[in-house]
């Protein structure tokens, strides 16, 4: 066969070697759990890394592997309260500290099925779907569980209850994984937790402060409709605490401007003005004034991406410490007394409890960090 003709000529078999009855594969081969010892090389050299990782994964295709350490093919049948998820974000939740990228590789290989058939990461289930899990090596497991919890935190807990879960989140954690994030809350919070969790909302990585998570579909989809409501009174209203760059003047002020989301080549995506944009409203109310600085409050009426940071910036008073929307000698003067992150705070969210339709109410004062920035700036005044 072609592949084992590669493999005979890019590998070296010894002179004593038996050969299984399977595709004439050598024993040795067989019954090899790595690969990593084995020299494979053509016409003397020393072939790349990669060659030994394509021989594994071709042996390990056609089970010619040792499969001691695998998981068994098992298939879920999708309840009630899962049915409208996504497939990548059950599978995120049922594979807890599966690494992202495994877990959409398995898919696109088709290894997850939906009743029989290959399907894509953005297939939505239903009630009484079955879906296929494959066999995953339990070391593989085991690594990813491990590194998941390298920078583990112990969430505060703001308010919990049958459908809803509030914590703090600290600044420096992204709230979801992505390219070069290794954790996240909600994935270290899906390892200890085996029931249904997922985000009502996200917060920046160095915004600190309330962050909402429902623990049943039904309140998932509640939370979302009062997040999207036209009417501001039935509209969740969210709060923040931030500290600006340069001295407000006037009282409050609604600031109404389409924010459009832009992809540089080199960084992180953005939001700018743009007439093209999407609607965006913040309400910006001052608490404390500085001779350089600002203390407001900001009330949201949307949520669009870095929705405070791209408005403030917009005003020309940016988000003190902002990386992205600030300036950098700014921020170097800030780093002097104390300021290491953006001051972004979400500081308050009330609603109306998705089951019991009780308006609730959840504060978030400043952490230590930002207060201590606070104190720096009086002292200086």
């Amino acid at each position: 066969m072609r592949w084992m003709r590669s493999l005979m000529t890019w590998g070296k078999v010894p002179r004593d070697c038996t050969f299984a009855s399977r595709f004439d594969c050598p024993a040795p081969l067989a019954a090899a759990r790595d690969l990593t010892g084995l020299r494979l090389f053509r016409q003397g050299r020393c072939s790349l890394p990669k060659k030994l990782r394509f021989y594994k994964h071709l042996l390990n295709q056609l089970d010619l592997l040792d499969t001691t350490g695998k998981s068994k093919v098992r298939t879920r049948v999708i309840l009630d309260s899962e049915s409208g998820q996504r497939l990548d974000n059950f599978l995120i939740r049922e594979l807890k500290g599966v690494p992202k990228s495994r877990i959409y590789r398995i898919i696109r290989d088709g290894q997850v099925r939906i009743n029989g058939g290959r399907s894509r990461a953005a297939a939505r289930l239903g009630t009484g779907d079955r879906v296929r899990i494959p066999p995953l090596r339990l070391a593989d497991l085991d690594r990813a569980e491990a590194t998941s919890s390298d920078r583990w935190f112990i969430p505060q807990i703001l308010h919990e209850d049958n459908d809803l879960l509030i914590i703090d989140k600290p600044s420096g954690i992204a709230v979801h994984g992505g390219t070069g994030q290794k954790t996240s809350v909600i994935q270290q919070l899906r390892m200890i937790s085996p029931d249904y969790l997922e985000l009502i909302h996200r917060l920046d990585k160095e915004t600190s402060g309330i962050l909402m998570l429902a623990k049943t579909r039904e309140a998932l989809l509640a939370m979302h409709s009062q997040l999207q409501a036209p009417n501001s009174r039935q509209r969740m209203k969210k709060v923040y605490q931030a500290l600006l760059c340069g001295r407000w003047r006037g009282k409050s002020r609604t600031v109404n401007r389409p924010l459009e989301t832009v992809r540089p080549k080199i960084g992180e995506k953005r939001s700018q003005v743009s007439e093209t944009g999407r609607f965006a409203q913040s309400t910006f109310s001052p608490i404390e004034l500085f001779q350089n600085f600002s203390l407001l409050e900001i009330v949201l009426a949307t949520g669009r991406l870095h929705q405070i940071r791209a408005h403030a910036s917009a005003e020309g008073m940016p988000v003190a410490g902002d990386k992205i929307y600030g300036e950098k000698e700014q921020n170097k003067a800030l780093r002097r007394i104390g300021l290491t992150r953006q001051f972004l705070h979400a500081s308050g969210v009330s609603f109306r409890h998705p089951t019991t339709k009780k308006a609730i109410s959840v504060q978030s004062p400043l952490p230590e960090s930002l207060l201590s920035v606070l104190t720096q700036l009086r002292e200086e005044a």
